[in-house]
């Protein structure tokens, strides 16, 4: 067996003798993969799958993660489009938009049932504990990583992650030379230590989200900032959760605060500085500019935690670590009572790739004749969403990968891969083209708009529909500010991006170039049939249909509407 019997297929024993078949080989059951495949089995229902994962379970690195990790995004549209995973639901059935933000343990045990309905429609084998290769000839090839069985798979097409989300856990060993008397371990070990009190110091190694959640593991579990030193190679910027989004009653007034400075200020620069001036986003150390952004996400007390640790050190990367001293890229620190000292790796983005997010060649599409490619972002800060819309693209257009690549913008290419200010811009005017783009398959937009996946789906906001159309339509103008900000970049008003972030004089589709799948007869099984609490004609969600959406634009033509909708 790959995994046990209850959670994948068999790998029968034999060289290259045992073949399987199915229209997709998926390659990676984190998240990415899964919400391709939950997507595809809803809109085709003869579509089958195998899956392949290194891991015993789905999850991706969820599973190597430290106990105490949460998400920094909020529950209510991370995941898959079948399954709801917040635990805010309103009086329809839908998930509110909420600072709700799940667990590790939850988004595991989330994944499962997931799995779960994989399996119960019985149109996608799994093979966990196993690694995928291809032989001399090109062919597919499943090893399973316990006893060596191979199976030979044939498919149609194969779908690959381009992402290396990395803890520390999942490395092999230290990624600088640590001599044996430090007392070295990755975060996920950190409760344990901090239980045993057997350490009067503690130095936490990196600054991304995984050495943000360390500081603030430490400050809350007794531990004096005193004790606390903290190795930070490049200060980064932070979202404020709750200085953006105050909650459930006022986002969509809140997310103008993210647009204005888009269409007011001449430089991106100008805007993030607003944003910190706005509460939106926030610095360690106001006397020092970040050059980072990757979209972490904390709230104003954790902010102030990090603020309190007064021993930071700002030498950049650690080179290695001696019996009685750190030696850094800038300098070294002594260190006075290494036995009583615990380094803590936080370390995650070794490569600075994004975690390969954003470290896309110049010439990368997503379609190619025979593959997949999944990783890139089209929707800001969202895996779930973007890979859903993968899916759409694939069951809903004839084979054309010229063309169904015309449909999705994303980061691409160096010069633009580098997690800061301008990337978050890159990454919003890729969003807007993108939406126009899908524009010219009015289906295509239905399908976001009633995606759980996605953000900003009425589904989980106030006042639902109604409250969409005031909010892009109304006194607030979010859709007119969003294409102006898209006009702005295209006009070169931004000194930092003047090639549209490598996509200059690209143009959008037309309908008439769309070629649209004959659907199959048969409805899917996909997901299962489940007895649904919400009242809206849309089972899960109460989001708009694209034709309701157009009308009602035409219908205000770009002016302001005067009356606020009923709750």
């Amino acid at each position: 067996m790959c995994a046990n019997s209850e959670q994948a297929s068999p790998i029968h024993g034999g060289e290259d003798t045992s073949t399987t078949h199915a229209t997709y080989l998926v390659i990676g059951a984190g998240t990415a993969g899964l919400s391709f495949i939950d997507s595809l089995l809803t809109l085709d229902a003869e579509a089958t799958v195998i899956l392949v994962d290194r891991n015993s379970q789905a999850g991706g690195h969820w599973v190597h993660s430290y106990p105490f990790v949460r998400l920094h995004q909020t529950s209510c549209n991370y995941g898959v489009n079948s399954l709801p995973l917040s635990k805010i639901i309103d009086k329809k059935g839908n998930e509110k938009f909420s600072h709700d933000l799940a667990s590790g343990k939850e988004i595991l045990e989330y994944y499962k049932v997931v799995v779960e309905q994989f399996r119960a429609c019985g149109r996608v084998q799994l093979y966990f504990n196993c690694e995928y290769s291809q032989d001399e000839s090109g062919n597919h090839i499943v090893t399973n990583t316990d006893n060596g069985q191979i199976k030979k798979v044939t498919c149609k097409k194969i779908v690959k992650v381009h992402t290396n989300v990395l803890v520390p856990s999942m490395r092999d060993g230290t990624p600088f030379p640590v001599d044996p008397s430090i007392n070295y371990a990755p975060l996920n070990e950190l409760p344990t230590h901090i239980t045993s009190k057997q350490y009067k110091k503690y130095f936490v190694i990196g600054a991304g989200k995984t050495g943000c959640d360390a500081i603030t593991y430490l400050l809350q579990n007794g531990v004096d900032q005193s004790a606390i030193s903290w190795i930070i190679s490049r200060d980064v910027w932070f979202f404020i959760r709750d200085g953006l989004w105050k909650g459930y009653e006022t986002f969509r007034k809140d997310s103008v605060r993210l647009i204005d400075p888009l269409v007011n200020c001449s430089t991106f620069h100008e805007a993030f500085l607003q944003y910190e001036s706005d509460n939106i986003m926030g610095r360690i150390d106001s006397s020092r500019l970040p050059k980072v952004f990757k979209g972490a996400t904390i709230n104003k007390e954790e902010l102030e935690g990090f603020r309190s640790i007064k021993d930071i050190v700002r030498m950049g990367r650690v080179s290695s670590i001696t019996a009685d001293s750190i030696v850094l890229e800038k300098g070294s620190v002594p260190l006075s009572s290494p036995s009583e000292t615990l380094f803590v790796d936080c370390m995650a983005d070794l490569d600075h790739s994004f975690y390969g997010y954003s470290n896309f060649p110049d010439d990368m599409e997503i379609f190619e004749k025979d593959e997949i490619n999944l990783g890139p972002a089209f929707i800001v800060y969202n895996v779930s969403c973007s890979s859903a819309i993968v899916a759409y693209i694939e069951s809903t257009f004839a084979d054309d990968a010229d063309m169904k690549n015309h449909l999705l913008y994303f980061l691409r290419g160096k010069q633009h891969s580098n997690p800061d200010e301008n990337s978050f811009f890159g990454s919003f005017y890729m969003q807007n083209k993108t939406f126009q783009a899908l524009g010219a398959y009015p289906e295509a937009m239905k399908f976001v708009f009633q995606s759980r996946t996605f953000l900003d789906a009425p589904c989980h906001h106030k006042n639902g529909l109604m409250g969409f159309l005031w909010a892009a339509y109304g006194p607030l103008q979010l859709a007119k500010k969003a294409d102006k900000f898209v006009e702005r970049v295209e006009n070169g008003v931004y000194p930092e991006c003047q090639d549209c972030f490598g996509h200059k004089d690209r143009q959008l589709p037309k309908p008439n170039e769309l070629k649209i799948k004959d659907k199959p007869k048969v409805k899917s099984n996909y997901p299962p049939e489940k007895e649904s609490k919400s009242n809206s004609k849309f089972r899960l969600n109460c989001c708009a249909t694209v034709e309701v959406v157009h009308s009602v634009g035409k219908t205000i033509g770009g002016d302001t509407l005067e009356e606020t909708p009923n709750d």
